[in-house]
């Protein structure tokens, strides 16, 4: 069994709360399960998602014109963004999901929808 001072766990940590503090910031849509964070940011059509906890979690999304895809995360990732190249009109739905131990089912936030433009 491997080991992980609480310093490295500490650390990363740290890392995932600036990055999640940094992404959310220009985040046009941002939803949360209580283990992930995850959201849409227009300006590059980018879609994100951050964890804690040693689990994996995804943020799910479609838009209104039939696309739809997945951003995931999984132990040590402490977060990723995804690109994607969609249409400058219409919107998006997107709920984040986390699954892992400890939980019975997949523990997933309410859907939200935004317009995928300015």
């Amino acid at each position: 069994m491997r080991m992980v001072s609480r310093s490295a766990v500490a650390a990363v940590g740290a890392a995932a709360t600036v990055l999640w503090f940094s992404t959310s910031a220009q985040a046009d849509a941002v939803v949360s399960n209580g283990y992930a964070w995850g959201g849409f940011v227009s300006y590059g059509d980018k879609v994100w998602v951050e964890h804690f906890e040693g689990r994996t979690s995804s943020v799910e999304w479609f838009t209104d014109y039939g696309r739809s895809g997945s951003c995931s995360v999984t132990t040590p990732e402490a977060g990723k963004t995804c690109d994607y190249n969609m249409r400058e009109d219409g919107t998006i739905t997107l709920w984040v999901c986390t699954t892992g131990p400890g939980l019975g089912n997949d523990e997933c936030s309410e859907p939200l929808t935004d317009s995928i433009g300015n």
